[in-house]
């Protein structure tokens, strides 16, 4: 079953002992989603990038995540990605960086480097995704935003200006080039130190798994990932 959405983009101007990875008991991972002895397969569930992505995370392992507000299925991952975040502190460095596309897609990606811009972004992401997902609010112009996001107590007029703002224009520039380099035609999707593209879509290849055990899949590659592949 799919488990994200297809982009349709403009050009753009493993957990079993792995040496300094834990092994983790996640809340809710069952054995249907990570059963014993079950082994990411290189070009299933995992892809190698043809061209490594420069990262900047000092001595951890850098995890982008490219989503988008408006999605049901990054929505859904959005607080597996979080919840294993918090155990691998230590080993990882994680980065939202949020696509563009058509123009809606384009006007969320202004919102959510605006709301970076402003310290806001950790505390209200999920109550934008659920703005958007769950109450279909329109969000498509800086107007519409300030207005809606007003009820959760941002300032408009300061939102309406850092998202019309040269510094969130630069970030958006910025992610639309790491999202050509990244070769993300689909959101949620995980680049894993630069080197390695996985999704909860691309890691439950082969089984039939909910949402939820999909989400939990992916991580388990990217446990995979940080314990084997990218030591070599």
């Amino acid at each position: 079953m799919q488990r994200r959405t297809v982009l349709s983009l403009p050009a753009v101007p493993v957990l079993a002992g792995v040496s300094g990875v834990p092994m983790l008991a996640s809340a809710g991972t069952t054995a249907t989603s990570t059963p014993t002895g079950w082994r990411p397969v290189e070009g299933q569930h995992y892809e190698r990038l043809a061209t490594p992505i420069a990262t900047a995370a000092g001595g951890k392992v850098e995890v982008v995540e490219f989503f988008w507000l408006g999605c049901g299925h990054c929505k859904a991952f959005d607080p597996i990605l979080d919840a294993w975040q918090e155990q691998r502190r230590d080993v990882v460095s994680m980065r939202r960086v949020h696509i563009s596309g058509r123009a809606q897609v384009a006007a969320h990606q202004k919102l959510f480097f605006a709301l970076e811009s402003m310290g806001l972004q950790e505390h209200l992401r999920p109550v934008v995704f659920d703005l958007l997902v769950q109450q279909g609010k329109s969000m498509n112009t800086p107007q519409e935003q300030a207005a809606v996001l007003a009820g959760a107590g941002v300032d408009p007029k300061r939102l309406m200006e850092t998202c019309q703002s040269f510094s969130v224009a630069t970030k958006c520039q910025q992610a639309n080039q790491l999202q050509e380099r990244a070769g993300v035609d689909g959101v949620p999707t995980l680049i894993v130190g630069g080197r390695f593209r996985t999704s909860p879509s691309m890691a439950s290849r082969g089984a039939r798994l909910t949402e939820e055990e999909s989400g939990r899949r992916a991580t388990a590659v990217v446990d995979y990932l940080l314990g084997g592949p990218l030591r070599a």
